[in-house]
């Protein structure tokens, strides 16, 4: 993946390649599945069917990605049995299981390797990079970013409430869509919670040959200077697993291992 994402100068100026990749977090699972969330960063959802969880399975439904070969769409998924069951999150999905990875691949113990990965790629594109993340970033932070970025789009905290009002949502597809359309060949960096899962997939529709890229709360540290997560001060905290995901061709279902 990390390949994929920082390519070599010559492969990330072909203008016939892209990539996106979402991941799909307790939060997000529980907005599909209309369950009350309180999350770590300020926003939550009282439960009921939210139109961003309705809007996030439409984009999941979506099978144009096992086509795009160039610009292919991956996403990061766990194994949610507290919220459903593993074989209905796969079946939301259609995608091919090539294409599936795990949700956590850059936090807790990756999350060392990551940072390196951020570092890397603001120094091999530096004035390349558009950086969505939370409006409530210092001006004195935006200031510093500015000096690596091409663009920073600022998007409120509180998204899958504010999705609700039609006018909000509007303006905040246009906004991810007209950057989309203005750029070829650049990385987009978000970390805007649950609404970079949707505007991802609305930019990926408006021009495949870009990178869009779901870092999360990986940029907190970056972005917010400060620590927000427990994986961010001791990376070992917790220990993810890989998943192996395997389809059953004779009976036609998924079966999910995983190798510590």
């Amino acid at each position: 993946m990390a390949s994929l994402i920082s390519r070599p100068y010559p492969d990330s100026m072909n203008n016939n390649s892209g990539l996106a990749f979402i991941r799909l977090g307790d939060g997000e699972m529980k907005l599909l599945f209309g369950v009350s969330v309180k999350s770590i960063d300020p926003w939550s959802w009282p439960g009921g069917q939210s139109r961003l969880g309705k809007d996030l399975r439409k984009a999941l439904h979506y099978p144009k990605y096992q086509y795009n070969t160039f610009s292919p769409f991956y996403y990061g998924i766990y194994d949610a049995k507290d919220i459903c069951p593993f074989h209905e999150l796969l079946s939301m999905i259609y995608q091919h299981p090539k294409y599936l990875t795990y949700t956590n691949l850059f936090v807790n113990s990756n999350y060392p390797s990551t940072k390196l990965l951020h570092q890397s790629l603001i120094r091999d594109h530096r004035k390349k990079i558009i950086l969505i993340v939370n409006n409530e970033t210092s001006s004195q932070k935006l200031t510093e970013l500015n000096a690596w970025t091409c663009e920073i789009l600022l998007y409120p905290n509180n998204g899958p409430l504010l999705w609700e009002n039609d006018k909000f949502r509007e303006q905040a597809i246009g906004k991810i869509v007209d950057a989309a359309k203005r750029y070829r060949n650049r990385l987009f960096l978000f970390s805007i919670g649950p609404l970079s899962r949707v505007l991802i997939h609305h930019a990926w529709l408006e021009n495949p040959y870009n990178r869009y890229i779901d870092f999360g709360s990986t940029l907190d540290k970056m972005t917010k200077s400060r620590i927000t997560r427990p994986y961010q001060s001791n990376a070992e905290l917790n220990h993810d697993p890989s998943y192996l995901i395997k389809f059953d061709t004779n009976k036609r279902v998924f079966h999910v291992s995983s190798v510590d």
